[in-house]
């Protein structure tokens, strides 16, 4: 029971804590941030997923801007090995500095619960650099299929 307890305390706590210095609570809050990002495993922190997903301390985020191949469920082999190379291509690009997790628009989450921003460094969004690789597709609205 006191370990029920204690525990309670601490989620309110960081509740609490997060409440206050949580940057992707409001649409209007641009978060600025530094971290060390790899390809996600099995622990989901701060990590790529895809070349347009993301999650930052604990927060899934859709890059949303662009539109990248999938390699999750991928309709070709073209689709997968270009999904592969957006994703570590972005692991390298979001290791690079400091950059911002910008809101767009007047929806702040998609149909999957992810925030929708821009990540944004020096005031260029880094997913127009994986457009300009050719490894995406500037977001028209819909997903086109790369095969």
């Amino acid at each position: 029971m006191a370990l029920l307890v204690a525990g309670g305390l601490l989620v309110g706590i960081l509740g609490g804590l997060f409440g206050i210095y949580w940057p992707f609570g409001s649409a209007s809050a641009e978060a600025r941030t530094t971290h060390s990002f790899a390809v996600c495993g099995m622990f989901r922190r701060t990590c790529v997923v895809d070349g347009d997903t993301i999650w930052l301390e604990g927060v899934k985020i859709r890059i949303a801007d662009i539109d990248t191949p999938e390699i999750s469920q991928p309709k070709c082999d073209y689709e997968y090995d270009l999904g592969i190379k957006a994703r570590d291509r972005l692991v390298v690009l979001l290791n690079r500095g400091e950059f911002s997790a910008v809101p767009i628009g007047n929806r702040d989450e998609d149909q999957y619960g992810r925030k929708l921003r821009v990540l944004m460094r020096d005031g260029r969004s880094i997913g127009d650099q994986l457009v300009a690789e050719g490894l995406a597709r500037t977001w028209s609205g819909r997903r086109e299929p790369w095969c």
